[in-house]
């Protein structure tokens, strides 16, 4: 998928490239995800910047009224599209020590796991619970059958010339092609049986691809994606 196109899934579901970020001294593709809800207006998750044609696009897609940021190191993305669409609502993860801020925004909510805003007919979403630092909101996209998956599992491919990017990658344990939960987030969930609690909700959902922000989409063994992610919480 090229950067800045926007891609159908399916049901209403877009994607979107964005550029390739520095956080933490690793560099990260980015992605958001569109959604046109069934009362024509429309939802995105960690915004990212586009051109022009690609922001038409999605403005054609209906009036856009919530701009979310589903975990902490998103936050900031909100900023530019709220001076694009002052109109729409902002909602946030709940904000933590790692929440990645550029000033503050007029927030309409923090998400907490129930049904809230109008999207809920279309979107359901579980709080992974267990981490004082990550507290990420994964959301489930009825129509398409599609887990909404930020920063708690990363997919990385290695790069030819990049051995300490890719040595990195492969100790963290987010390597291609399955992909998982970096040690050092793994290490900041210290209430596992509350994080067990939530993936049980999530693999509840009847889902069979996979949408994270940092990697391809599992289009094909999402449910093993999302096991083998996690396999750090069984007891």
């Amino acid at each position: 998928m090229g950067m800045a196109a926007l891609e159908p899934l399916g049901g209403g579901l877009f994607l979107c490239d964005g550029p390739v970020v520095r956080d933490m001294g690793m560099h990260f593709e980015t992605r958001m995800s569109v959604v046109k809800l069934g009362d024509g207006s429309v939802w995105i998750a960690s915004p990212v910047p586009v051109p022009f044609a690609t922001l038409r696009d999605i403005a054609a897609l209906g009036p856009i009224r919530y701009l979310l940021s589903p975990t902490p190191r998103h936050f900031w993305r909100l900023s530019w599209w709220h001076l694009l669409f002052p109109e729409a609502e902002l909602w946030s993860s709940p904000i933590t020590p790692i929440t990645l801020k550029k000033g503050d925004l007029p927030l309409a909510g923090i998400l907490d796991g129930t049904g809230q805003g109008r999207w809920a007919p279309d979107l359901e979403h579980v709080m992974l619970r267990g981490s004082r630092l990550l507290n990420e909101a994964v959301f489930f996209h009825r129509a398409s059958g599609t887990v909404l998956i930020e920063d708690v599992i990363q997919i990385h491919q290695p790069q030819q010339g990049r051995p300490l990017r890719n040595a990195l990658i492969a100790l963290g344990g987010v390597g291609a092609p399955w992909g998982g939960t970096a040690r050092d987030i793994r290490l900041s969930f210290r209430d596992k049986a509350a994080a067990r609690d939530s993936v049980e909700q999530i693999l509840a959902w009847d889902f069979d691809k996979v949408v994270v922000a940092h990697g391809p989409v599992t289009k094909h063994g999402a449910r093993e994606t999302i096991e083998r992610a996690f396999f750090w919480l069984r007891d």
